[in-house]
């Protein structure tokens, strides 16, 4: 039986430069997911869409951890198949037959189980897409970054305030799509009534720094507003990238 529930809201915005949303996001049930797709002429788009469907459609099947995980592999299968369709159907077949446009997406979802005979909030991510968690005034990131920056930063190469300004800040190491497998960071957690997640793509929080984040979030503001304020606040710093925020709130 659940002990908690949970209350959500989320927005997406297409930012001040883009000329396409390549962004997505799901809240249905007890599963909740961003995704931020890349690959230009409206691929991405389709890749963030197809991922996401994918992902609800395997965890209706099994609203489990390990259902989770596995409902991520099978996203990742129909990005990569829909890029393979891509190059066959090309009018001008690139050089290289074997090379496929540039489609791919991130993906950071969060699933409510009830495993083991306890409640628990299951965090799985591909890309740079962020899961976040407040938690008594206090905010920490529960996805893992798969970039070249996130990568010398857990190296000791550079150090975190010189990554966001990093000249391969925007290069990912792994996505949903880009090969016919994929490995998520997996993260377990349990829930905790005054709990607040926020679910981003890297267009919010590469325009509102950690700092500003947690005053928003800590806000006794409803879901429903706390989106809207960060929205608008990437979208008042530049609003360089499309933009998505999920919030989700644990009572």
């Amino acid at each position: 039986m659940r002990t908690y529930q949970i209350e959500t809201a989320g927005m997406t915005d297409t930012g001040q430069i883009r000329a396409i949303n390549e962004d997505q996001l799901i809240s249905e049930g007890d599963l909740f997911a961003v995704a931020d797709g890349m690959g230009g002429l409206g691929h991405g788009q389709t890749a963030a869409r197809l991922a996401l469907e994918q992902l609800q459609a395997g965890y209706a099947s099994l609203p489990t951890g390990e259902g989770l995980v596995a409902a991520i592999g099978q996203a990742n299968q129909a990005v990569y198949d829909h890029g393979v369709a891509l190059t066959e159907h090309e009018a001008s077949p690139r050089p290289d037959a074997n090379e496929r446009p540039v489609l791919g997406t991130t993906v950071a979802a969060v699933a409510y189980v009830v495993e083991d005979g306890g409640d628990q909030l299951v965090v799985a991510n591909v890309g740079d897409s962020r899961v976040y968690r407040l938690r008594n005034g206090r905010l920490g990131q529960l996805s893992t970054d798969h970039s070249k920056v996130a990568e010398l930063v857990r190296a000791g190469a550079i150090s975190a305030e010189q990554a966001i300004t990093h000249p391969e800040r925007h290069i990912l190491t792994r996505a949903l799509g880009v090969g016919s497998q994929v490995e998520p960071a997996v993260e377990r957690t349990e829930p905790s009534s005054g709990d607040r997640l926020l679910l981003c793509s890297d267009g919010l929080y590469n325009e509102v720094p950690e700092v500003e984040l947690v005053e928003i979030l800590a806000s006794g503001d409803c879901p429903d507003d706390v989106a809207a304020r960060l929205i608008l606040l990437a979208n008042e710093r530049g609003g360089n990238d499309n933009i998505t925020a999920l919030v989700l709130d644990v009572r």
